[in-house]
Protein backbone atom coordinates (compact mmCIF):
# COMPACT_ATOMS: atom_id res chain seq x y z
CA UNK A 1 0.00 0.00 0.00
CA UNK A 2 2.87 2.49 0.96
CA UNK A 3 4.31 1.86 -2.67
CA UNK A 4 1.05 2.58 -4.31
CA UNK A 5 0.96 6.37 -2.36
CA UNK A 6 4.55 6.81 -3.62
CA UNK A 7 3.60 5.88 -7.03
CA UNK A 8 0.76 7.77 -6.99
CA UNK A 9 2.31 10.88 -5.91
CA UNK A 10 5.40 10.57 -8.23
CA UNK A 11 3.08 10.66 -11.03
CA UNK A 12 0.88 13.23 -9.83
CA UNK A 13 3.77 15.82 -9.45
CA UNK A 14 4.83 14.90 -13.11
CA UNK A 15 1.32 15.73 -14.58
CA UNK A 16 0.91 18.84 -13.08
CA UNK A 17 4.26 20.16 -13.79
CA UNK A 18 2.82 20.44 -17.62
CA UNK A 19 1.01 23.60 -17.44
CA UNK A 20 -1.07 21.97 -20.37
CA UNK A 21 -2.32 19.54 -17.84
CA UNK A 22 -3.66 22.72 -15.35
CA UNK A 23 -5.18 24.62 -18.12
CA UNK A 24 -6.90 21.73 -19.58
CA UNK A 25 -8.38 20.21 -15.84
CA UNK A 26 -9.06 23.25 -14.05
CA UNK A 27 -9.05 26.76 -16.06
CA UNK A 28 -10.95 25.52 -19.17
CA UNK A 29 -13.92 24.45 -17.38
CA UNK A 30 -13.58 27.62 -14.74
CA UNK A 31 -13.79 29.54 -18.14
CA UNK A 32 -15.88 28.02 -20.41
CA UNK A 33 -18.87 27.14 -18.34
CA UNK A 34 -19.58 30.15 -16.56
CA UNK A 35 -18.90 32.31 -20.42
CA UNK A 36 -21.39 29.64 -22.26
CA UNK A 37 -23.85 29.76 -19.57
CA UNK A 38 -23.86 33.72 -19.82
CA UNK A 39 -24.14 33.70 -23.55
CA UNK A 40 -26.72 31.32 -23.98
CA UNK A 41 -28.61 33.31 -20.93
CA UNK A 42 -27.85 36.72 -22.88
CA UNK A 43 -28.85 35.02 -26.54
CA UNK A 44 -32.14 34.30 -24.96
CA UNK A 45 -32.96 37.56 -23.48
CA UNK A 46 -31.52 39.17 -26.06
CA UNK A 47 -33.93 37.78 -29.00
CA UNK A 48 -36.62 38.13 -26.53
CA UNK A 49 -36.53 41.76 -26.59
CA UNK A 50 -35.41 42.24 -29.80
CA UNK A 51 -38.90 40.76 -31.11
CA UNK A 52 -40.53 42.84 -28.54
CA UNK A 53 -38.51 46.36 -29.85
CA UNK A 54 -38.57 45.76 -33.54
CA UNK A 55 -39.59 43.21 -36.31
CA UNK A 56 -38.81 43.26 -39.79
CA UNK A 57 -41.78 42.13 -41.88
CA UNK A 58 -42.19 42.36 -46.18
CA UNK A 59 -46.09 42.17 -47.03
CA UNK A 60 -47.34 40.67 -50.37
CA UNK A 61 -51.38 42.04 -50.98
CA UNK A 62 -53.24 44.96 -51.20
CA UNK A 63 -51.75 48.00 -49.09
CA UNK A 64 -55.32 49.33 -48.46
CA UNK A 65 -56.68 45.73 -46.37
CA UNK A 66 -57.48 46.42 -42.81
CA UNK A 67 -54.63 43.35 -42.23
CA UNK A 68 -51.78 46.05 -43.69
CA UNK A 69 -53.55 48.67 -41.22
CA UNK A 70 -53.19 46.19 -38.24
CA UNK A 71 -49.24 45.70 -39.04
CA UNK A 72 -48.89 49.45 -39.69
CA UNK A 73 -50.53 50.45 -36.17
CA UNK A 74 -48.07 47.70 -34.38
CA UNK A 75 -44.99 49.74 -32.77
CA UNK A 76 -42.62 47.13 -32.85
CA UNK A 77 -43.43 46.03 -36.92
CA UNK A 78 -41.48 47.16 -39.35
CA UNK A 79 -42.35 46.75 -42.88
CA UNK A 80 -39.99 46.29 -45.68
CA UNK A 81 -41.30 47.24 -49.22
CA UNK A 82 -37.57 47.04 -51.22
CA UNK A 83 -38.76 43.43 -52.84
CA UNK A 84 -36.52 40.21 -52.66
CA UNK A 85 -38.56 38.91 -50.12
CA UNK A 86 -37.67 34.90 -49.99
CA UNK A 87 -33.92 35.90 -50.46
CA UNK A 88 -33.92 38.04 -47.39
CA UNK A 89 -35.77 35.98 -45.63
CA UNK A 90 -33.32 32.93 -46.35
CA UNK A 91 -30.36 35.19 -44.99
CA UNK A 92 -32.33 36.65 -41.79
CA UNK A 93 -32.63 40.11 -43.18
CA UNK A 94 -36.66 39.60 -42.69
CA UNK A 95 -37.87 37.65 -40.14
CA UNK A 96 -41.53 37.03 -41.64
CA UNK A 97 -43.37 37.40 -45.43
CA UNK A 98 -47.00 38.18 -44.67
CA UNK A 99 -49.25 36.94 -47.86
CA UNK A 100 -52.36 38.17 -47.77
CA UNK A 101 -54.95 37.86 -51.15
CA UNK A 102 -56.30 40.79 -52.45
CA UNK A 103 -59.82 39.79 -52.18
CA UNK A 104 -59.36 39.66 -48.34
CA UNK A 105 -61.79 42.63 -46.79
CA UNK A 106 -63.97 41.83 -49.81
CA UNK A 107 -64.20 37.82 -48.63
CA UNK A 108 -64.47 38.89 -45.11
CA UNK A 109 -67.12 41.14 -45.73
CA UNK A 110 -69.20 38.67 -47.49
CA UNK A 111 -68.45 36.37 -44.81
CA UNK A 112 -67.04 33.53 -47.17
CA UNK A 113 -63.58 31.91 -46.12
CA UNK A 114 -60.07 33.02 -46.69
CA UNK A 115 -56.85 32.36 -45.16
CA UNK A 116 -53.79 34.56 -44.67
CA UNK A 117 -50.29 32.80 -45.45
CA UNK A 118 -47.32 33.65 -42.80
CA UNK A 119 -44.20 32.13 -44.27
CA UNK A 120 -41.22 32.52 -41.72
CA UNK A 121 -37.73 30.25 -41.17
CA UNK A 122 -38.35 27.48 -38.29
CA UNK A 123 -34.17 27.66 -38.18
CA UNK A 124 -34.64 31.29 -36.90
CA UNK A 125 -35.86 31.78 -33.06
CA UNK A 126 -36.38 35.67 -33.95
CA UNK A 127 -38.53 34.35 -37.17
CA UNK A 128 -40.19 31.57 -34.68
CA UNK A 129 -41.37 34.33 -32.25
CA UNK A 130 -41.96 36.89 -34.24
CA UNK A 131 -44.42 33.89 -36.23
CA UNK A 132 -46.02 33.48 -32.55
CA UNK A 133 -46.74 37.01 -31.75
CA UNK A 134 -48.69 38.28 -35.23
CA UNK A 135 -50.34 34.71 -34.94
CA UNK A 136 -51.29 35.80 -31.84
CA UNK A 137 -52.24 39.29 -33.11
CA UNK A 138 -53.95 37.97 -36.42
CA UNK A 139 -56.38 35.10 -34.13
CA UNK A 140 -57.50 38.05 -32.05
CA UNK A 141 -58.21 39.86 -35.52
CA UNK A 142 -59.95 36.29 -36.22
CA UNK A 143 -62.05 36.68 -32.89
CA UNK A 144 -63.07 39.92 -33.66
CA UNK A 145 -64.98 39.07 -36.51
CA UNK A 146 -66.69 36.15 -36.11
CA UNK A 147 -68.23 38.21 -32.54
CA UNK A 148 -68.94 40.85 -34.40
CA UNK A 149 -71.07 38.38 -37.32
CA UNK A 150 -72.88 36.87 -33.98
CA UNK A 151 -73.60 39.95 -32.30
CA UNK A 152 -75.24 40.85 -36.09
CA UNK A 153 -77.37 38.01 -35.38
CA UNK A 154 -78.50 38.18 -32.03
CA UNK A 155 -76.57 35.56 -31.47
CA UNK A 156 -74.48 35.46 -28.02
CA UNK A 157 -70.50 35.20 -28.63
CA UNK A 158 -70.27 33.02 -25.48
CA UNK A 159 -71.64 29.99 -28.19
CA UNK A 160 -68.56 29.40 -29.64
CA UNK A 161 -66.75 29.10 -26.42
CA UNK A 162 -68.07 26.64 -23.80
CA UNK A 163 -64.45 26.60 -21.84
CA UNK A 164 -61.16 27.96 -21.83
CA UNK A 165 -58.07 26.41 -22.34
CA UNK A 166 -55.68 27.95 -19.66
CA UNK A 167 -51.52 27.36 -20.61
CA UNK A 168 -49.09 26.29 -17.86
CA UNK A 169 -45.78 25.20 -18.15
CA UNK A 170 -43.24 22.63 -15.88
CA UNK A 171 -40.37 24.89 -16.71
CA UNK A 172 -39.23 27.84 -17.45
CA UNK A 173 -36.67 26.40 -20.02
CA UNK A 174 -39.09 23.68 -21.60
CA UNK A 175 -40.75 26.24 -23.93
CA UNK A 176 -37.26 27.93 -25.48
CA UNK A 177 -35.27 25.89 -28.07
CA UNK A 178 -31.82 27.46 -27.01
CA UNK A 179 -31.95 26.58 -23.75
CA UNK A 180 -33.42 23.13 -24.38
CA UNK A 181 -30.58 22.72 -27.43
CA UNK A 182 -28.08 23.63 -24.78
CA UNK A 183 -29.21 20.84 -21.73
CA UNK A 184 -28.94 18.37 -24.63
CA UNK A 185 -25.69 18.64 -25.64
CA UNK A 186 -24.23 18.99 -22.15
CA UNK A 187 -23.66 15.36 -20.74
CA UNK A 188 -21.33 15.04 -24.02
CA UNK A 189 -19.49 17.88 -23.68
CA UNK A 190 -19.29 16.74 -19.51
CA UNK A 191 -17.77 13.34 -20.43
CA UNK A 192 -15.75 15.01 -23.48
CA UNK A 193 -13.88 17.59 -21.50
CA UNK A 194 -14.03 15.24 -18.69
CA UNK A 195 -11.78 12.84 -20.69
CA UNK A 196 -9.98 14.91 -23.29
CA UNK A 197 -6.65 16.06 -20.55
CA UNK A 198 -6.17 12.30 -19.82
CA UNK A 199 -5.22 10.89 -23.36
CA UNK A 200 -2.05 12.55 -23.33
CA UNK A 201 -0.91 11.44 -20.05
CA UNK A 202 -2.33 8.10 -20.57
CA UNK A 203 0.46 7.77 -23.70
CA UNK A 204 3.08 9.56 -21.11
CA UNK A 205 2.22 6.99 -18.00
CA UNK A 206 3.29 3.87 -19.47
CA UNK A 207 4.48 3.80 -23.34
CA UNK A 208 6.45 7.67 -22.33
CA UNK A 209 8.33 5.94 -20.49
CA UNK A 210 8.85 2.71 -22.48
CA UNK A 211 10.04 5.33 -24.66
CA UNK A 212 12.65 6.95 -22.45
CA UNK A 213 13.90 4.17 -20.97
CA UNK A 214 12.72 4.66 -17.22
CA UNK A 215 9.98 2.14 -16.92
CA UNK A 216 12.20 -1.11 -17.07
CA UNK A 217 13.97 0.58 -13.80
CA UNK A 218 10.46 1.37 -12.06
CA UNK A 219 9.12 -2.23 -12.44
CA UNK A 220 12.58 -3.44 -10.83
CA UNK A 221 12.43 -1.52 -7.63
CA UNK A 222 10.71 -2.82 -4.45
CA UNK A 223 7.07 -1.62 -5.69
CA UNK A 224 5.00 -4.47 -7.05
CA UNK A 225 3.79 -4.70 -10.76
CA UNK A 226 0.24 -3.99 -9.10
CA UNK A 227 1.07 -0.98 -6.72
CA UNK A 228 2.42 0.42 -10.06
CA UNK A 229 -0.34 -0.09 -12.16
CA UNK A 230 -2.92 1.30 -9.25
CA UNK A 231 -1.06 3.92 -8.84
CA UNK A 232 -0.77 4.79 -12.07
CA UNK A 233 -4.51 4.23 -12.75
CA UNK A 234 -5.15 6.61 -9.96
CA UNK A 235 -3.11 9.44 -10.93
CA UNK A 236 -5.12 9.58 -14.45
CA UNK A 237 -8.20 8.76 -12.86
CA UNK A 238 -7.22 11.66 -10.37
CA UNK A 239 -6.73 14.09 -13.38
CA UNK A 240 -10.16 12.93 -14.57
CA UNK A 241 -12.02 13.89 -11.23
CA UNK A 242 -10.18 16.93 -10.66
CA UNK A 243 -12.00 18.13 -14.06
CA UNK A 244 -14.86 16.43 -13.31
CA UNK A 245 -15.31 18.31 -9.92
CA UNK A 246 -13.78 21.38 -11.30
CA UNK A 247 -16.79 21.32 -14.14
CA UNK A 248 -19.69 20.59 -11.78
CA UNK A 249 -18.90 23.42 -9.42
CA UNK A 250 -18.30 26.19 -12.65
CA UNK A 251 -21.41 24.89 -13.86
CA UNK A 252 -23.31 24.73 -10.17
CA UNK A 253 -21.26 28.06 -9.62
CA UNK A 254 -23.05 29.85 -13.40
CA UNK A 255 -26.80 27.98 -12.79
CA UNK A 256 -26.69 29.87 -9.18
CA UNK A 257 -25.22 33.21 -10.67
CA UNK A 258 -27.37 33.20 -13.61
CA UNK A 259 -30.90 32.20 -11.82
CA UNK A 260 -30.24 34.94 -8.89
CA UNK A 261 -29.81 37.47 -11.47
CA UNK A 262 -33.29 36.83 -12.54
CA UNK A 263 -32.55 34.11 -16.00
CA UNK A 264 -34.16 31.12 -17.08
CA UNK A 265 -31.30 28.58 -17.59
CA UNK A 266 -31.43 26.38 -14.48
CA UNK A 267 -30.78 22.36 -13.22
CA UNK A 268 -32.26 20.76 -10.68
CA UNK A 269 -29.78 20.31 -7.99
CA UNK A 270 -30.39 16.97 -7.01
CA UNK A 271 -28.86 16.62 -11.05
CA UNK A 272 -25.73 17.05 -9.97
CA UNK A 273 -25.32 14.32 -7.82
CA UNK A 274 -26.78 12.14 -10.82
CA UNK A 275 -23.87 13.30 -13.15
CA UNK A 276 -21.47 13.19 -10.69
CA UNK A 277 -21.50 9.39 -9.61
CA UNK A 278 -22.04 8.30 -13.09
CA UNK A 279 -19.14 10.58 -14.26
CA UNK A 280 -17.20 8.78 -11.70
CA UNK A 281 -17.98 5.46 -12.59
CA UNK A 282 -17.13 6.76 -16.63
CA UNK A 283 -13.55 8.34 -16.06
CA UNK A 284 -12.60 4.81 -14.07
CA UNK A 285 -14.08 2.99 -16.60
CA UNK A 286 -12.58 4.41 -20.04
CA UNK A 287 -9.09 5.34 -17.89
CA UNK A 288 -8.48 1.81 -17.38
CA UNK A 289 -8.80 1.16 -20.94
CA UNK A 290 -6.39 3.93 -22.18
CA UNK A 291 -4.21 2.44 -19.76
CA UNK A 292 -4.54 -0.70 -21.25
CA UNK A 293 -3.42 0.27 -24.28
CA UNK A 294 -0.87 2.55 -23.34
CA UNK A 295 0.41 -0.83 -21.65
CA UNK A 296 0.31 -2.32 -25.42
CA UNK A 297 1.82 0.61 -27.21
CA UNK A 298 5.48 0.73 -27.97
CA UNK A 299 5.82 4.22 -27.77
CA UNK A 300 4.37 7.27 -27.30
CA UNK A 301 3.37 8.09 -31.14
CA UNK A 302 1.73 4.43 -31.43
CA UNK A 303 -0.22 5.33 -27.72
CA UNK A 304 -1.30 8.16 -29.28
CA UNK A 305 -2.03 6.89 -32.29
CA UNK A 306 -4.20 4.20 -30.56
CA UNK A 307 -5.75 6.10 -28.17
CA UNK A 308 -7.14 8.84 -31.13
CA UNK A 309 -8.80 5.96 -32.39
CA UNK A 310 -10.56 5.07 -28.95
CA UNK A 311 -11.66 8.33 -28.35
CA UNK A 312 -13.15 8.51 -31.59
CA UNK A 313 -16.43 6.09 -31.14
CA UNK A 314 -16.63 7.16 -27.57
CA UNK A 315 -17.62 10.36 -28.82
CA UNK A 316 -19.78 9.11 -31.10
CA UNK A 317 -21.65 7.27 -28.48
CA UNK A 318 -21.61 10.53 -26.62
CA UNK A 319 -23.76 12.35 -29.34
CA UNK A 320 -25.99 9.20 -30.23
CA UNK A 321 -28.56 10.58 -27.66
CA UNK A 322 -28.42 14.45 -28.69
CA UNK A 323 -31.95 14.53 -30.50
CA UNK A 324 -33.44 12.22 -27.73
CA UNK A 325 -36.50 13.43 -25.99
CA UNK A 326 -35.00 13.09 -22.47
CA UNK A 327 -38.63 12.00 -21.29
CA UNK A 328 -39.28 10.09 -23.74
CA UNK A 329 -35.99 7.24 -24.37
CA UNK A 330 -36.34 4.00 -24.83
CA UNK A 331 -34.89 1.43 -21.92
CA UNK A 332 -32.60 -0.26 -24.92
CA UNK A 333 -30.37 3.14 -24.84
CA UNK A 334 -29.65 2.50 -20.87
CA UNK A 335 -27.72 -0.87 -21.67
CA UNK A 336 -25.44 0.79 -24.27
CA UNK A 337 -21.82 1.79 -22.91
CA UNK A 338 -21.72 5.66 -22.62
CA UNK A 339 -24.95 6.02 -23.79
CA UNK A 340 -26.33 5.18 -20.97
CA UNK A 341 -24.10 7.79 -18.78
CA UNK A 342 -24.94 10.38 -21.46
CA UNK A 343 -29.25 9.44 -21.45
CA UNK A 344 -29.08 9.26 -17.16
CA UNK A 345 -28.01 12.38 -17.38
CA UNK A 346 -30.26 13.92 -19.81
CA UNK A 347 -33.21 12.73 -17.35
CA UNK A 348 -31.81 14.11 -14.60
CA UNK A 349 -30.56 17.65 -16.41
CA UNK A 350 -34.66 17.45 -17.18
CA UNK A 351 -35.44 16.63 -13.53
CA UNK A 352 -36.54 13.03 -14.16
CA UNK A 353 -35.27 10.53 -11.42
CA UNK A 354 -36.06 7.28 -12.34
CA UNK A 355 -34.99 4.64 -9.95
CA UNK A 356 -34.77 1.99 -12.44
CA UNK A 357 -33.46 3.77 -14.94
CA UNK A 358 -30.51 5.14 -12.33
CA UNK A 359 -29.71 1.78 -10.68
CA UNK A 360 -29.79 -0.14 -14.37
CA UNK A 361 -27.11 2.61 -15.15
CA UNK A 362 -24.81 2.17 -12.13
CA UNK A 363 -24.99 -1.84 -12.17
CA UNK A 364 -23.64 -1.59 -15.71
CA UNK A 365 -20.76 0.97 -15.19
CA UNK A 366 -20.06 -1.52 -12.05
CA UNK A 367 -19.50 -4.24 -14.71
CA UNK A 368 -17.78 -2.17 -17.09
CA UNK A 369 -15.22 -0.87 -14.40
CA UNK A 370 -14.54 -4.30 -13.60
CA UNK A 371 -14.01 -5.70 -16.77
CA UNK A 372 -12.21 -2.19 -18.16
CA UNK A 373 -9.82 -3.01 -14.41
CA UNK A 374 -9.39 -6.43 -15.20
CA UNK A 375 -8.16 -6.07 -18.69
CA UNK A 376 -5.43 -3.49 -17.91
CA UNK A 377 -4.11 -5.32 -14.89
CA UNK A 378 -3.64 -8.64 -17.04
CA UNK A 379 -2.17 -6.78 -19.55
CA UNK A 380 0.52 -5.37 -16.95
CA UNK A 381 1.12 -8.62 -15.59
CA UNK A 382 1.88 -9.96 -19.01
CA UNK A 383 5.73 -9.57 -20.32
CA UNK A 384 5.06 -10.13 -23.28
CA UNK A 385 2.54 -7.24 -23.91
CA UNK A 386 4.94 -4.88 -21.67
CA UNK A 387 8.02 -5.72 -23.29
CA UNK A 388 6.38 -5.90 -26.49
CA UNK A 389 8.75 -5.61 -29.70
Amino acid sequence: MNNFWVILKKELTDIFRDKKTLIFTILLPIIMYPAMFKIIDSTIEHTTNSVKKNVVIAYRGDENSSIYKILKSMNNITIDKSGNEDEKLKKGKISIIVDVPKDFDSKISSENKTNINIIYDEDSNKSNMAYSMLKETFDKYSNNIVNNRLKSKGISESVLTPFDIKQSTLSKQSGDSMAQGILNVLPTIIIIFMISPTIGIAADLIAGEKERGTFEPLLSTSAGRMSIFFGKLAAISSVALITLIVTLGSMLGSMIYIFSSGGQFTIPLRAFAVIGIVSIFVLVALSSIEISISIFARSMKEANTYLGGFIVPVMILTYIPFMMDAKNISFAFFNIPVVNAVVVMKEAIVGIFNPTHILVVILWHIVYVIAAVLLARFMFSKEEVVFRS
